[in-house]
């Protein structure tokens, strides 16, 4: 068995990544499948807003965790609502913070910053995390992803949330210094906010603005120290013998290299198999070979996964069984 689908710290996380319609819910859920039936207790979590874990798996699923079978246990996420958990969140803790800036309509900024580019990536980000941090939870966390743009801009967020965080609690931190340098010369500043007098806070163990930024850093530092272990996560991209799936392939593995996060495994899926020559298919094989040569040589030290088409698209948890023990190595 391959030992990147192995909990060793833990447990073990797989994001199953690749271009949409490549076959990428498919392989993760039989991989899923081949996990729990080895004994781990193996959650698989679809992140795609186009879900299509359920009608592979043929089970009703929604964002609480089902059991499908022994050890197997499934979820799909409702964007929507995770983006208005998201907000709702922001919102309250923003509320709490700028008590003092009651001119602040609150309410109609969420409104317009549900639109805002980036929300949903932030949304995601923020449902791996909770998912993430119970963990212990499970043996193996599966993820089925959304198409290889969104996947990578959700990856990337840890590190850049890290960079922009750490700039927002220097600049915090010089703010309070000159407030506080103010308050030395005219006193300390007071408002009144609903009948409660509130102290502008001058240090940073008084200010919940810091306090927020702090405890996000953690949040995300945490995060970014799963994605970036070996021992605890795996990428798997997903493709077809095709050179579009491959140039996707190659440029989410450049860009996760460079944010260290580790890329275990190619899953070929939908090669051509056939015994005996067919004229009309003879290009279409030349070119898949072509790809197939072409992988072999850019993605090296990288596992390559040979899976044929199927008569039939394997659908239900018996059906995914032959393809999950290839993913996985078993077979």
């Amino acid at each position: 068995m391959r030992e990147f689908f192995l909990p060793k710290k833990d447990y073990r996380v797989v994001f199953f990544i690749g271009k949409g319609g490549v076959g990428k819910t498919t392989s993760s859920a039989a991989a899923a499948v081949a996990l729990a039936d080895k004994g781990y207790r193996t959650l698989i979590v679809s992140l795609d807003p186009a879900h299509n874990l359920g009608d592979v798996l043929m089970e009703k699923l929604s964002d609480k965790p089902k059991k499908i079978a022994e050890n197997l246990y499934a979820s799909e996420l409702d964007m929507e609502k995770l983006i208005k958990s998201y907000l709702k969140h922001l919102e309250e803790n923003l509320k709490h913070m700028y008590r003092y800036l009651t001119v602040i309509n609150l309410e109609k900024y969420f409104e317009v910053l549900s639109f805002s580019p980036g929300i949903e990536e932030y949304a995601t980000l923020e449902a791996v995390k909770e998912i993430l941090m119970k963990g212990d939870e499970w043996d193996v966390i599966v993820f089925d992803t959304p198409p290889t743009g969104l996947t990578l801009r959700v990856l990337a967020l840890p590190r850049i949330s890290l960079i922009w965080t750490d700039k927002l609690i220097e600049i915090r931190r010089a703010i309070l210094e000159r407030r506080a340098a103010i308050a030395n010369i005219h006193g300390e500043q007071e408002f009144v906010v609903e009948g409660e007098r509130i102290k502008l806070p001058t240090k940073e163990e008084e200010d919940p603005v810091m306090k927020e930024l702090k405890a996000y850093r953690k949040e995300v530092a945490f995060v970014e120290s799963v994605l970036t272990d070996p021992d605890k996560t795996s990428v798997v991209a997903v493709m077809n013998p095709e050179m579009l799936p491959l140039y996707e392939t190659e440029r989410a593995y450049e860009s996760l290299k460079k944010f260290r996060i580790p890329f275990n495994m190619i899953v070929m899926n939908k090669v051509f198999e056939l015994k005996g020559e067919v004229p009309e298919l003879k290009a279409k094989l030349e070119a898949q070979e072509r790809v197939l040569m072409e992988v072999s040589e850019k993605f090296k030290g990288v596992d390559i996964v040979k899976i044929p088409i199927f008569p039939e698209e394997p659908r239900g948890v018996e059906r995914l069984r032959e393809l999950g023990g290839a993913i996985i190595g078993e077979r």
